[in-house]
């Protein structure tokens, strides 16, 4: 079905500008499929959705160890991060009466499959809007397709609704190729369409020598898209085999039905959509009405995160012609059982009262799933408190050290943030005076965030310039009298010093944080007693004979026992043993000379 007249009128001015381009491989008589393929993929910019949507979807296993890499992907982005949030706090993943404000605590509930699932369907959305005002339009279709699948696929108790989101998101990915990369062949498709009464593969068939459908399957298997994906483009309506192909053919139609034709009253389409899938899906008028309006409101939350401008009141008067056909009201509220923008939090803040909120409210969820009692497994504690770190602040980065097991030194465990992959692997120290800020905060246990509460030392200098920051600041996590770790966050060149009111939201998160560690070691109920951090910070550590050596050398050398353990958080009693042992082996050795 032809497109709405304001995205036909664009495509056909492009085709007045840029001529239809030669086809450079018709000597050789190679498919046409394969010349478009290669053109797409030698354009510029093309890699930026290719990578982003292979990092996420082949390099990461469906497991949590993996949930911190995408933290990194969702965090970077406001339109993501508001997009997981919505999700956890949905009622089909919903588990509590509690909102979730943590996106980390919110990808570790859904799970690192789905979140995978949301990130490509909404980086590939935000790629292609940008191209053109038309595909702009175009990529509301297909999130309002998306939509449409996965309300369905959860009004069936489907187990993943945010895979049929993924299939929603692709079915027209050939349509949005050719019209972003091929304005002109785009425009005579849609002229066939208008003026020749042609259907949508006809009209391309005769245009480009191939359907839309053939070239979103081939791009979808060179981005190595999963299987369901190839199964919803080329679902052929209610008579597909597979279940996923009929929910994705059936969402894509109603996006057709109500969207992409002007209102006629005298043809019912979404009842004649309705008529070819009511058997194969047991759908009834109630359910239709239902999925487009939570559909609607789901697509412009996200259109707003995106700061994208749609026209709203067009939308509303379209669905509301489908309203009246299926003789259902149109309330402005999004369906029961599907929260509404207002009820889940914010991704990030807009005005100080914006960001004071979110500062009380990420700060009340780490200190709550922080005790015992939450059931959350330490490592992902750790990943919430660096998220509100990292939000709240907000910062452009955020580190969390672990102390190495001899405990001689620091090593970066998680990270946030633009270019933290380098970062961590700068991050670590051995805990001598000479490494750094860092280490020396460490060592004084006294958390710094320069140059807001002091000036910069020419070491703190040199430290923040090799990292590319304007400011930075460390905050040592002392259990009782051990020190476990610290948070490293920084702000870029020429941004803004955060305020001191800034510097007390993270120390809290730190102490809120630091409580919870220490219930969790007086009920001694770890999750995983092998793996998570409760485990590391349990656990004496095996200390290297090198490292006892040094110690005990500089107790002979006069360094008090008092301040050696309060510096290296370990026993006296420790200490005088190591320093027995050695002078014992020392004499031992000089006896056998």
């Amino acid at each position: 079905m032809p497109l709405p007249p304001s995205v036909l009128s664009i495509v056909q001015n492009s085709a007045n500008v840029y001529p239809a381009k030669r086809d450079p491989h018709t000597a050789d008589e190679t498919p046409p499929l394969t010349t478009r393929m290669r053109q797409i993929l030698a354009e510029a910019d093309f890699p930026a959705i290719s990578k982003d949507a292979l990092d996420a979807l082949k390099h990461m296993p469906d497991d949590d160890a993996s949930i911190d890499r995408l933290a990194n992907i969702v965090l970077r982005e406001y339109s993501l991060t508001l997009k997981v949030l919505r999700t956890a706090n949905s009622a089909h993943y919903k588990r509590s009466n509690k909102t979730i404000q943590s996106a980390a605590h919110a990808m570790l509930l859904l799970g690192a499959r789905t979140v995978r699932h949301l990130a490509v369907s909404l980086l590939s959305f935000d790629h292609y809007r940008k191209r053109s005002p038309g595909l702009k339009e175009l990529m509301l279709l297909s999130l309002l397709t998306a939509n449409h699948a996965r309300e369905l696929a959860m009004r069936r108790r489907l187990p993943d609704p945010e895979e049929l989101h993924l299939c929603g998101m692709f079915r027209n990915l050939g349509e949005v190729l050719i019209a972003g990369y091929f304005p002109a062949e785009y425009a005579r498709i849609l002229q066939h369409m208008e003026l020749k009464a042609k259907g949508e593969g006809v009209a391309a068939f005769e245009v480009l020598g191939f359907r839309f459908e053939e070239l979103g399957e081939a791009m979808a298997k060179h981005w190595g898209m999963p299987e369901s994906v190839l199964t919803g483009i080329r679902a052929d309506g209610p008579v597909s085999v597979l279940e996923i192909g009929v929910i994705t053919s059936f969402a894509h139609d109603l996006t057709v039905a109500v969207y992409r034709r002007e209102s006629d009253p005298r043809r019912d389409g979404v009842a004649e959509v309705l008529s070819r899938y009511a058997k194969r899906l047991s759908l009834t008028r109630g359910d239709v009405a239902a999925i487009l309006k939570s559909a609607l409101e789901e697509t412009k939350q996200v259109f707003l995160s995106s700061k994208v401008s749609i026209d709203d009141l067009k939308l509303r008067q379209l669905q509301g012609a489908a309203m009246a056909q299926l003789g259902a009201s149109n309330p402005d509220q999004s369906a029961d059982g599907v929260p509404n923008i207002s009820t889940v939090p914010a991704a990030t803040a807009d005005s100080v009262a914006d960001l004071i909120r979110l500062r009380e409210e990420l700060t009340a969820e780490v200190v709550r799933v922080a005790q015992p009692t939450s059931g959350e497994d330490l490592n992902r504690v750790i990943l919430m408190m660096l998220e509100a770190v990292f939000r709240g602040g907000p910062f452009d980065r955020a580190v969390f050290c672990m102390m190495t097991p001899d405990r001689a030194g620091l090593k970066a465990r998680y990270g946030l943030g633009t270019g933290v992959e380098q970062l961590l692997e700068k991050f670590t120290f051995a805990l001598s005076p000479r490494e750094g800020p860092v280490a020396v905060a460490m060592l004084r246990r006294q958390s710094i965030y320069v140059p807001v509460e002091r000036d910069f030392t020419l070491q703190e200098l040199r430290f923040a310039q090799s990292l590319g920051a304007s400011s930075f600041g460390v905050f040592p996590v002392v259990v009782g009298a051990r020190l476990v770790g610290c948070v490293y966050c920084d702000r870029p060149w020429n941004a803004r010093l955060p305020e001191r009111a800034t510097l007390q939201f993270v120390r809290a998160l730190c102490d809120g944080a630091i409580k919870g560690i220490e219930a969790r070691q007086a009920t001694n109920t770890p999750r995983h007693a092998t793996t998570s951090a409760h485990a590391v910070l349990r656990v004496t550590p095996a200390y290297s004979a090198a490292f006892k050596s040094e110690v005990v050398i500089r107790l002979l050398g006069g360094a008090p026992t008092d301040a050696m353990a309060k510096e290296l958080s370990i026993a006296e009693t420790t200490l005088e043993r190591w320093q027995k042992d050695f002078l014992a082996s020392a004499l031992a050795g000089m006896k056998s000379g």
